[in-house]
């Protein structure tokens, strides 16, 4: 893991000095509910990542969902990112997301610090605690080159991720355990209809961090 000397610099999960791919993302889409939309993330050039797809609101009466997550558990640990299946990230305040090109909607960020319960008997997941943040991107073009034409920084501190649990906020659900870390993610959602339809974001890291970097959007709790 980082030692306390290393903490003032950036530690890249995906993106920048670590790839987005292998292994690849789960998928977590409303499928699983009976619905129909559908989501993927996928790599560009430049190390940068797309996560696109389709959110359709129709099939479930104005609700709707498409996710892509990553498990501490997979990732290559030649770094030293990764120690016994979590992110260890108690040394950092928080997450910068670097986005390129976005197409205006809001994103969620999500952090899960359980483990996987067992499926149930019907063969699906048990829902469990997401500590989220709400991403807000522009509207910005595409270029071609994986970078995407203009894009932003989220600042999230620890303190902006909120405990919700199947989509409502979590009362007495404790502090998130950065030295747990266990899956990250992004979910596309309906916002009770106000979001549907295609959607794209192009992703160019994640990392643990210190502190604020100046011009990072922070993401308030």
């Amino acid at each position: 893991m980082a030692s306390l000397s290393d903490v003032s610099q950036a530690l890249f999960l995906f993106g920048g000095q670590r790839p987005w791919l292998p292994p690849a993302w789960h998928t977590s889409d409303d499928r699983v509910r009976g619905g129909s939309s559908t989501s993927s993330l996928t790599v560009l050039p430049n190390n940068c990542a797309l996560f696109k797809g389709h959110l359709d609101i129709e099939t479930l009466g104005g609700a709707g969902f498409a996710s892509q997550f990553q498990s501490a558990a997979l990732q290559q640990d030649e770094k030293d990112a990764v120690d016994k299946g979590v992110w260890n990230l108690s040394a950092y305040d928080g997450l910068e997301i670097d986005v390129g090109a976005g197409d205006g909607k809001v994103y969620t960020l999500i952090v899960k610090d359980q483990q996987p319960q067992e499926k149930r008997h019907d063969g699906r997941k048990r829902a469990d605690i997401n500590w989220e943040a709400e991403l807000r991107t522009s509207e910005t073009g595409d270029n071609g080159s994986g970078e995407g034409g203009g894009g932003k920084k989220f600042w999230v501190p620890w303190t902006a991720l909120k405990p919700t649990y199947r989509g409502k906020e979590k009362e007495n659900a404790g502090e998130l355990k950065t030295d747990e870390v266990r899956r990250i993610g992004f979910m596309m959602r309906s916002y009770f209809g106000t979001q549907q339809g295609d959607f794209r974001l192009q992703l160019r890291s994640i990392s643990a961090r210190t502190r604020p970097p100046g011009i990072a959007e922070t993401i308030q709790g």
